[in-house]
């Protein structure tokens, strides 16, 4: 049985929180990339295990590279929910292609 989360693809595990002005901090993330048809492109949302006031602009750095995120909001056990602005900071299929001749993004 499929459900709406089939399509997605994600990332959980250990990130560095970069935030300027601030020492950079490494917490535990589960992120999440899907096509949004309405943006018209792939988008990273999820989790931080870190406290950050919303709308907080900072950098999310994953072993497979960087990208600019936002804090969205708080919530009740001091975790943040995030929503990127680049390309997520992991593979993603649809982005780097399967591995068998697809040009990689």
């Amino acid at each position: 049985m499929s459900g709406p989360d089939d399509d997605r693809e994600g990332f959980d595990g250990d990130v560095t929180v970069t935030v300027d002005g601030e020492p950079s901090r490494t917490v535990h993330a589960a992120l999440a990339a899907r096509f949004d048809p309405l943006a018209g492109r792939v988008v990273c949302s999820g989790r931080i295990a870190t406290g950050l006031p919303a709308r907080t602009a900072l950098v999310l750095t994953t072993p497979h590279g960087s990208a600019a995120a936002e804090a969205v909001e708080g919530d009740a056990w001091g975790n943040t929910r995030i929503s990127g602005r680049d390309r997520p900071p992991f593979p993603v299929e649809l982005l780097d292609g399967d591995g068998e001749g697809v040009p990689r993004g």
